[in-house]
Protein backbone atom coordinates (compact mmCIF):
# COMPACT_ATOMS: atom_id res chain seq x y z
CA UNK A 1 0.00 0.00 0.00
CA UNK A 2 2.75 2.59 0.81
CA UNK A 3 4.38 1.89 -2.58
CA UNK A 4 1.05 2.43 -4.32
CA UNK A 5 0.53 5.75 -2.51
CA UNK A 6 4.04 6.87 -3.41
CA UNK A 7 3.48 5.95 -7.07
CA UNK A 8 0.17 7.83 -7.20
CA UNK A 9 1.71 10.88 -5.52
CA UNK A 10 4.66 10.95 -7.93
CA UNK A 11 2.28 10.48 -10.84
CA UNK A 12 0.24 13.56 -9.97
CA UNK A 13 3.34 15.62 -9.24
CA UNK A 14 4.79 14.81 -12.64
CA UNK A 15 1.50 15.02 -14.48
CA UNK A 16 1.25 18.62 -13.31
CA UNK A 17 3.86 19.46 -15.93
CA UNK A 18 1.54 18.20 -18.66
CA UNK A 19 -1.11 20.84 -18.12
CA UNK A 20 1.34 23.63 -18.80
CA UNK A 21 3.09 25.22 -21.71
CA UNK A 22 6.86 25.24 -21.93
CA UNK A 23 7.82 28.92 -21.82
CA UNK A 24 8.86 30.08 -25.26
CA UNK A 25 11.91 32.31 -25.87
CA UNK A 26 11.18 35.43 -27.94
CA UNK A 27 12.50 35.65 -31.49
CA UNK A 28 13.40 39.23 -32.45
CA UNK A 29 14.01 40.35 -36.06
CA UNK A 30 15.18 43.91 -36.82
CA UNK A 31 14.99 45.22 -40.40
CA UNK A 32 16.65 48.48 -41.48
CA UNK A 33 15.28 50.17 -44.61
CA UNK A 34 16.74 52.72 -47.02
CA UNK A 35 14.30 55.45 -45.90
CA UNK A 36 15.78 55.24 -42.36
CA UNK A 37 12.77 53.28 -41.10
CA UNK A 38 13.47 50.43 -38.70
CA UNK A 39 11.04 47.57 -38.19
CA UNK A 40 11.19 45.31 -35.13
CA UNK A 41 9.23 42.04 -35.28
CA UNK A 42 8.88 40.12 -32.00
CA UNK A 43 7.61 36.53 -32.06
CA UNK A 44 6.68 35.63 -28.48
CA UNK A 45 4.23 34.07 -26.05
CA UNK A 46 2.18 37.14 -25.17
CA UNK A 47 0.40 35.40 -22.28
CA UNK A 48 3.74 34.56 -20.65
CA UNK A 49 4.97 38.16 -21.01
CA UNK A 50 1.77 39.63 -19.60
CA UNK A 51 1.93 37.41 -16.53
CA UNK A 52 5.67 37.81 -15.92
CA UNK A 53 6.47 34.18 -16.71
CA UNK A 54 9.93 33.93 -18.25
CA UNK A 55 12.04 31.12 -19.65
CA UNK A 56 13.56 30.58 -16.21
CA UNK A 57 10.40 28.55 -15.49
CA UNK A 58 10.47 25.07 -17.02
CA UNK A 59 6.68 25.16 -17.33
CA UNK A 60 4.04 27.80 -16.74
CA UNK A 61 2.64 25.84 -13.79
CA UNK A 62 5.91 26.45 -11.95
CA UNK A 63 5.18 30.19 -11.91
CA UNK A 64 3.06 32.05 -9.31
CA UNK A 65 0.86 33.51 -12.08
CA UNK A 66 0.09 30.16 -13.76
CA UNK A 67 -3.69 30.48 -13.25
CA UNK A 68 -3.66 33.94 -14.82
CA UNK A 69 -1.62 32.59 -17.74
CA UNK A 70 -4.17 29.81 -18.35
CA UNK A 71 -7.00 32.35 -18.29
CA UNK A 72 -5.25 34.52 -20.90
CA UNK A 73 -4.40 31.45 -23.00
CA UNK A 74 -8.13 30.67 -23.30
CA UNK A 75 -9.08 34.16 -24.55
CA UNK A 76 -10.03 34.83 -28.16
CA UNK A 77 -7.33 36.74 -30.11
CA UNK A 78 -9.28 40.02 -30.23
CA UNK A 79 -9.95 39.92 -26.48
CA UNK A 80 -6.29 39.23 -25.67
CA UNK A 81 -5.30 42.08 -28.00
CA UNK A 82 -7.55 44.45 -26.05
CA UNK A 83 -5.97 43.30 -22.77
CA UNK A 84 -2.51 43.87 -24.23
CA UNK A 85 -3.29 47.52 -25.01
CA UNK A 86 -3.45 48.23 -21.28
CA UNK A 87 -0.22 46.29 -20.68
CA UNK A 88 1.81 47.58 -23.64
CA UNK A 89 3.45 50.53 -21.85
CA UNK A 90 4.81 48.19 -19.19
CA UNK A 91 6.04 45.82 -21.90
CA UNK A 92 7.88 48.57 -23.79
CA UNK A 93 9.46 49.89 -20.60
CA UNK A 94 11.10 46.50 -20.11
CA UNK A 95 12.83 46.63 -23.51
CA UNK A 96 15.92 48.67 -24.35
CA UNK A 97 16.45 49.22 -28.06
CA UNK A 98 19.13 51.68 -29.18
CA UNK A 99 20.20 52.96 -32.58
CA UNK A 100 23.36 55.05 -32.84
CA UNK A 101 23.66 54.74 -29.03
CA UNK A 102 20.29 56.46 -28.49
CA UNK A 103 17.25 54.74 -26.94
CA UNK A 104 14.37 54.50 -29.42
CA UNK A 105 10.62 54.63 -28.82
CA UNK A 106 8.84 51.75 -30.52
CA UNK A 107 5.44 52.30 -32.15
CA UNK A 108 3.09 49.36 -32.65
CA UNK A 109 2.26 48.82 -36.30
CA UNK A 110 0.59 45.42 -36.30
CA UNK A 111 -0.41 42.61 -33.93
CA UNK A 112 -1.04 39.05 -35.04
CA UNK A 113 -2.35 36.62 -32.39
CA UNK A 114 -3.10 33.00 -33.25
CA UNK A 115 -6.48 31.41 -32.56
CA UNK A 116 -6.98 29.65 -29.22
CA UNK A 117 -6.48 26.22 -30.83
CA UNK A 118 -4.66 23.53 -28.86
CA UNK A 119 -4.36 25.03 -25.36
CA UNK A 120 -1.50 22.80 -24.25
CA UNK A 121 0.94 24.47 -26.64
CA UNK A 122 2.17 28.09 -26.42
CA UNK A 123 0.17 30.42 -28.64
CA UNK A 124 2.18 32.39 -31.17
CA UNK A 125 1.88 36.16 -31.14
CA UNK A 126 3.81 38.45 -33.51
CA UNK A 127 4.17 42.13 -32.59
CA UNK A 128 5.48 44.46 -35.30
CA UNK A 129 6.96 47.80 -34.18
CA UNK A 130 8.47 50.62 -36.23
CA UNK A 131 10.85 53.53 -35.63
CA UNK A 132 11.47 56.40 -38.03
CA UNK A 133 15.05 57.68 -37.72
CA UNK A 134 16.40 61.09 -38.65
CA UNK A 135 19.90 59.78 -39.37
CA UNK A 136 21.23 56.70 -41.10
CA UNK A 137 21.72 53.94 -38.52
CA UNK A 138 25.30 52.83 -37.89
CA UNK A 139 24.95 50.83 -34.69
CA UNK A 140 22.17 49.15 -32.78
CA UNK A 141 21.69 47.19 -29.58
CA UNK A 142 18.85 45.17 -28.09
CA UNK A 143 18.05 43.98 -24.60
CA UNK A 144 14.90 42.01 -23.86
CA UNK A 145 13.41 42.11 -20.39
CA UNK A 146 15.35 39.97 -17.92
CA UNK A 147 12.09 38.78 -16.36
CA UNK A 148 11.17 37.17 -19.70
CA UNK A 149 14.49 35.32 -19.89
CA UNK A 150 16.01 34.00 -23.10
CA UNK A 151 15.57 35.52 -26.56
CA UNK A 152 17.19 35.25 -29.98
CA UNK A 153 18.07 38.21 -32.20
CA UNK A 154 18.95 38.74 -35.85
CA UNK A 155 18.94 41.80 -38.09
CA UNK A 156 19.18 42.82 -41.75
CA UNK A 157 19.86 45.88 -43.86
CA UNK A 158 16.99 45.33 -46.25
CA UNK A 159 17.60 45.12 -49.99
CA UNK A 160 14.95 43.89 -52.38
CA UNK A 161 15.38 40.29 -53.57
CA UNK A 162 18.47 39.79 -51.38
CA UNK A 163 18.86 37.72 -48.22
CA UNK A 164 20.78 39.86 -45.75
CA UNK A 165 19.86 38.40 -42.37
CA UNK A 166 22.62 38.13 -39.82
CA UNK A 167 23.21 34.93 -37.85
CA UNK A 168 20.94 34.40 -34.87
CA UNK A 169 22.38 35.70 -31.62
CA UNK A 170 21.19 33.73 -28.58
CA UNK A 171 20.70 36.03 -25.57
CA UNK A 172 20.35 34.22 -22.25
CA UNK A 173 18.51 35.56 -19.20
CA UNK A 174 17.79 38.98 -20.66
CA UNK A 175 21.40 39.62 -21.71
CA UNK A 176 22.14 42.57 -23.98
CA UNK A 177 23.22 42.02 -27.58
CA UNK A 178 25.95 44.60 -27.01
CA UNK A 179 26.66 47.30 -29.57
CA UNK A 180 26.33 45.88 -33.08
CA UNK A 181 28.20 47.65 -35.87
CA UNK A 182 25.81 47.35 -38.80
CA UNK A 183 28.48 48.13 -41.40
CA UNK A 184 31.09 45.81 -39.90
CA UNK A 185 29.25 42.97 -38.17
CA UNK A 186 31.19 40.31 -36.34
CA UNK A 187 30.90 37.17 -38.46
CA UNK A 188 29.83 33.91 -36.82
CA UNK A 189 31.84 31.01 -38.15
CA UNK A 190 30.73 27.44 -38.61
CA UNK A 191 32.04 26.37 -35.19
CA UNK A 192 30.29 29.26 -33.47
CA UNK A 193 26.96 28.39 -35.06
CA UNK A 194 27.50 24.70 -34.34
CA UNK A 195 28.16 25.48 -30.67
CA UNK A 196 25.17 27.81 -30.44
CA UNK A 197 22.66 25.29 -31.76
CA UNK A 198 24.22 22.44 -29.79
CA UNK A 199 23.27 24.39 -26.65
CA UNK A 200 19.76 25.04 -28.02
CA UNK A 201 19.30 21.33 -28.81
CA UNK A 202 20.45 20.30 -25.32
CA UNK A 203 18.12 22.83 -23.67
CA UNK A 204 15.22 21.58 -25.79
CA UNK A 205 15.52 18.20 -24.06
CA UNK A 206 17.01 19.13 -20.65
CA UNK A 207 15.24 20.79 -18.93
CA UNK A 208 12.42 21.73 -21.34
CA UNK A 209 11.51 18.46 -23.06
CA UNK A 210 9.58 16.41 -20.53
CA UNK A 211 8.12 14.25 -23.33
CA UNK A 212 11.57 13.26 -24.53
CA UNK A 213 13.04 12.94 -21.04
CA UNK A 214 10.39 10.41 -19.98
CA UNK A 215 10.71 8.47 -23.25
CA UNK A 216 14.49 8.15 -22.84
CA UNK A 217 14.13 7.16 -19.17
CA UNK A 218 11.61 4.48 -20.14
CA UNK A 219 13.97 3.23 -22.82
CA UNK A 220 16.99 3.24 -20.48
CA UNK A 221 15.08 1.23 -17.87
CA UNK A 222 14.65 -1.65 -20.30
CA UNK A 223 18.08 -3.24 -19.79
CA UNK A 224 21.47 -2.94 -18.10
CA UNK A 225 23.14 -4.77 -20.98
CA UNK A 226 25.12 -2.09 -22.81
CA UNK A 227 24.71 -3.74 -26.24
CA UNK A 228 20.92 -3.63 -25.97
CA UNK A 229 20.94 -0.05 -24.71
CA UNK A 230 23.34 1.03 -27.44
CA UNK A 231 21.08 -0.56 -30.06
CA UNK A 232 17.95 1.15 -28.74
CA UNK A 233 19.60 4.57 -28.43
CA UNK A 234 21.18 4.26 -31.90
CA UNK A 235 17.87 3.23 -33.49
CA UNK A 236 16.03 6.11 -31.80
CA UNK A 237 18.73 8.59 -32.85
CA UNK A 238 18.67 7.42 -36.46
CA UNK A 239 14.88 7.68 -36.63
CA UNK A 240 14.43 11.14 -35.11
CA UNK A 241 17.40 12.49 -37.09
CA UNK A 242 15.75 11.28 -40.31
CA UNK A 243 12.36 12.90 -39.73
CA UNK A 244 13.94 16.04 -38.24
CA UNK A 245 15.92 16.54 -41.45
CA UNK A 246 12.91 15.77 -43.68
CA UNK A 247 10.65 18.11 -41.72
CA UNK A 248 13.21 20.92 -41.77
CA UNK A 249 13.49 20.49 -45.55
CA UNK A 250 9.66 20.76 -45.75
CA UNK A 251 9.41 17.25 -47.18
CA UNK A 252 7.27 15.98 -44.28
CA UNK A 253 4.68 17.92 -42.29
CA UNK A 254 2.11 16.50 -39.86
CA UNK A 255 -0.21 18.50 -37.59
CA UNK A 256 0.83 18.81 -33.90
CA UNK A 257 -2.70 17.63 -33.06
CA UNK A 258 -1.60 14.23 -34.39
CA UNK A 259 2.06 14.26 -33.35
CA UNK A 260 1.60 15.34 -29.72
CA UNK A 261 -0.80 12.51 -28.68
CA UNK A 262 1.36 9.95 -30.52
CA UNK A 263 4.45 11.11 -28.63
CA UNK A 264 2.57 10.75 -25.34
CA UNK A 265 1.37 7.23 -26.16
CA UNK A 266 4.89 6.27 -27.28
CA UNK A 267 6.09 7.14 -23.77
CA UNK A 268 3.42 4.86 -22.29
CA UNK A 269 4.22 1.97 -24.63
CA UNK A 270 7.97 1.97 -23.94
CA UNK A 271 7.29 2.00 -20.20
CA UNK A 272 4.69 -0.78 -20.41
CA UNK A 273 7.22 -2.95 -22.30
CA UNK A 274 9.45 -2.79 -19.21
CA UNK A 275 6.71 -4.47 -17.16
CA UNK A 276 6.66 -7.59 -19.34
CA UNK A 277 8.55 -10.61 -18.05
CA UNK A 278 10.02 -11.45 -21.45
CA UNK A 279 11.01 -8.68 -23.83
CA UNK A 280 11.99 -9.03 -27.46
CA UNK A 281 14.86 -6.64 -28.24
CA UNK A 282 14.08 -6.99 -31.96
CA UNK A 283 10.44 -5.98 -31.46
CA UNK A 284 11.38 -3.16 -29.13
CA UNK A 285 13.99 -1.85 -31.59
CA UNK A 286 11.37 -1.69 -34.34
CA UNK A 287 8.90 0.09 -32.04
CA UNK A 288 11.55 2.54 -30.82
CA UNK A 289 12.48 3.31 -34.43
CA UNK A 290 8.85 4.05 -35.34
CA UNK A 291 8.40 6.24 -32.27
CA UNK A 292 11.72 7.94 -33.03
CA UNK A 293 10.26 9.06 -36.36
CA UNK A 294 7.42 10.72 -34.47
CA UNK A 295 9.73 12.39 -31.93
CA UNK A 296 11.81 13.84 -34.79
CA UNK A 297 8.73 15.69 -36.02
CA UNK A 298 8.29 17.05 -32.50
CA UNK A 299 11.86 18.37 -32.47
CA UNK A 300 11.32 20.01 -35.86
CA UNK A 301 8.34 22.05 -34.66
CA UNK A 302 10.67 24.12 -32.45
CA UNK A 303 13.68 24.29 -34.75
CA UNK A 304 11.52 25.60 -37.60
CA UNK A 305 11.14 28.85 -35.67
CA UNK A 306 14.70 29.66 -36.78
CA UNK A 307 14.64 30.35 -40.51
CA UNK A 308 17.75 28.97 -42.16
CA UNK A 309 19.45 29.63 -45.45
CA UNK A 310 21.06 26.92 -47.56
CA UNK A 311 24.55 27.91 -46.41
CA UNK A 312 23.80 27.38 -42.71
CA UNK A 313 21.05 24.76 -42.87
CA UNK A 314 23.36 21.77 -42.39
CA UNK A 315 25.40 23.38 -39.60
CA UNK A 316 22.26 24.33 -37.68
CA UNK A 317 20.72 20.89 -38.10
CA UNK A 318 23.88 19.07 -37.03
CA UNK A 319 24.44 21.36 -34.03
CA UNK A 320 20.87 20.97 -32.80
CA UNK A 321 21.03 17.20 -33.22
CA UNK A 322 24.35 16.97 -31.34
CA UNK A 323 22.73 18.87 -28.44
CA UNK A 324 19.78 16.47 -28.42
CA UNK A 325 22.11 13.44 -28.45
CA UNK A 326 24.23 14.82 -25.60
CA UNK A 327 21.07 15.30 -23.53
CA UNK A 328 20.01 11.73 -24.30
CA UNK A 329 23.40 10.40 -23.21
CA UNK A 330 23.15 12.32 -19.90
CA UNK A 331 19.71 10.83 -19.22
CA UNK A 332 20.71 7.27 -20.13
CA UNK A 333 23.93 7.38 -18.07
CA UNK A 334 22.04 8.79 -15.07
CA UNK A 335 19.45 6.01 -15.19
CA UNK A 336 22.07 3.28 -15.69
CA UNK A 337 24.23 4.68 -12.86
CA UNK A 338 21.27 4.58 -10.46
CA UNK A 339 20.40 0.99 -11.41
CA UNK A 340 24.02 -0.11 -11.07
CA UNK A 341 24.23 1.42 -7.59
CA UNK A 342 21.16 -0.56 -6.55
CA UNK A 343 22.63 -3.69 -8.09
CA UNK A 344 25.97 -3.18 -6.30
CA UNK A 345 24.04 -2.76 -3.05
CA UNK A 346 22.51 -6.17 -3.82
CA UNK A 347 19.01 -4.76 -3.94
CA UNK A 348 16.28 -5.92 -6.30
CA UNK A 349 16.61 -2.94 -8.67
CA UNK A 350 13.84 -4.24 -10.93
CA UNK A 351 11.34 -4.34 -8.06
CA UNK A 352 12.58 -1.14 -6.38
CA UNK A 353 13.19 1.09 -9.42
CA UNK A 354 12.29 -0.34 -12.83
CA UNK A 355 8.77 -1.56 -12.06
CA UNK A 356 7.43 1.48 -10.11
CA UNK A 357 9.15 4.01 -12.40
CA UNK A 358 7.75 2.29 -15.49
CA UNK A 359 4.24 2.25 -14.00
CA UNK A 360 4.44 5.98 -13.24
CA UNK A 361 5.82 6.83 -16.71
CA UNK A 362 3.14 4.68 -18.40
CA UNK A 363 0.38 6.40 -16.41
CA UNK A 364 1.73 9.83 -17.36
CA UNK A 365 2.00 8.85 -21.04
CA UNK A 366 -1.60 7.59 -21.14
CA UNK A 367 -2.83 10.67 -19.27
CA UNK A 368 -1.02 13.03 -21.64
CA UNK A 369 -2.22 11.13 -24.70
CA UNK A 370 -5.89 11.24 -23.69
CA UNK A 371 -5.60 14.87 -22.62
CA UNK A 372 -4.06 15.88 -25.95
CA UNK A 373 -6.75 14.04 -27.88
CA UNK A 374 -9.70 15.65 -26.12
CA UNK A 375 -8.42 19.24 -25.72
Amino acid sequence: MPKLLISITLFWLLVGTSIADVVKPALVEISIYADKKVEVVIDLSLEAVMTGIGTQYKNTTDAPASAEYDALRALAPEVLHTRFKYFETQFLNSIQFTVNHQIQDLHLKHTNIDIVGYKKRPRKTVLTYTVQLSQRPKTLSWQYTKASGDSALRYQVYKKDEYNWSQWQWLRNGASSGIIDINHPEPMGMMGRLSQFTAIGFDHVIPLGWDHILFIIGMALSSLLWRKLLLLVSVFTLAHTLTLALAMANMVEISPRIIEPLIAFSIAYVAIENLLSSQSIRRKSVIVFLFGLIHGLGFASMLKSFEMTEDNFLTTLIGFNIGVELAQVVIVLSVVALLLLLKIAKLDYRKIAIMPASVIIAMIGVYWGIERLVI
